[in-house]
């Protein structure tokens, strides 16, 4: 073979490795690695600032970069954490307080988005109700409640089928033990099988939180009905949504009052959410 002919086989050769590992760089950058460099780099400055304003705008910036590296896969716990952060120094609660329910959406038992959305709350204005600590069947739910829901039905079903069996053994031969070990399997798997209803339960209902700062409450879907409450609603708000109608959303507090709002003004918990 010539060298020429060589030549120009290599050269084309190469050209075709280069196209196809193009896409893959590409992708690389525009990953969520790309945004979460200058995410913590602007944190960090907005921390080591003292101006006010060029603290915020640092803070700022954070917390957009931080949501681009969600939106470009990050999505998990600790990346909402981040973002809660981010929004909370840039002192927008409502954001703030919304990726703290995400991240613990994502992991009940995330300990650094409990406690920081604790903090927000107490930010919020005292007349505003915000939702009950765990009572004493939602510190039973805690610990199944962590686990993932196909993990959580696994379980159950284990748990269940224990209970059953040991029941039948300790029915047919009279045996005391087996009866007592069968009730706690029993209870974990009312603890299973509970935690997962309430959650769909949850779910099904519908939740979020105010992001607009002053959204106006009405008593009915329409600007000329009359306001709901004397204050307006604040940015951070948590509210279960009742109703969708043509872009008002029929909501109530966590005091069992309702009232109706823009869509606008509030974000969802889960965005599959109808």
């Amino acid at each position: 073979m010539r060298a020429p002919l060589r030549r120009r086989i290599r050269k084309a050769a190469a050209a075709l490795v280069l196209l196809c590992t193009l896409p893959i760089c590409v992708l690389a950058a525009e990953g969520p690695e790309r945004w979460l460099e200058p995410a913590i780099a602007s944190y960090a400055l907005g921390m080591e600032s003292r101006n006010r304003d060029e603290r915020l705008r640092h803070f700022a910036e954070s917390e957009r970069y931080f949501a681009e590296a969600i939106e470009a896969g990050a999505e998990s716990a600790d990346s909402w954490a981040n973002l809660g952060n981010a929004a909370l120094q840039a002192e927008r609660l409502g954001p703030a307080i919304l990726a703290y329910r995400r991240a613990l959406l994502a992991d009940p038992g995330h300990a650094r988005a409990s406690q920081n959305l604790a903090h927000a709350r107490t930010l919020l204005p005292s007349w505003l109700p915000v939702p009950a600590s765990d009572g004493v069947l939602d510190s039973f739910l805690v610990g199944p409640r962590t686990l993932a829901r196909a993990a959580r039905s696994d379980w159950a079903a284990v748990s269940f089928a224990a209970a059953a069996l040991l029941f039948a053994l300790a029915y047919a031969w009279r045996l005391v033990f087996p009866r007592y070990l069968a009730a706690l399997f029993a209870l974990a798997w009312l603890a299973l099988f509970g935690s997962t209803y309430l959650d769909s339960a949850s779910n099904a209902r519908g939740e979020g939180v105010v992001i607009v700062p002053e959204t106006v409450s009405r008593a009915a879907d329409s600007v000329n009905a009359p306001l709901r409450f004397g204050d307006s609603l604040p940015s951070g708000a948590e509210v279960r949504i009742l109703e969708d109608r043509g872009g008002w959303l029929h909501v109530e507090l966590h005091n069992g009052r309702d009232a109706w709002v823009a869509g606008s003004a509030i974000e969802r918990l889960a965005e599959s959410e109808p």
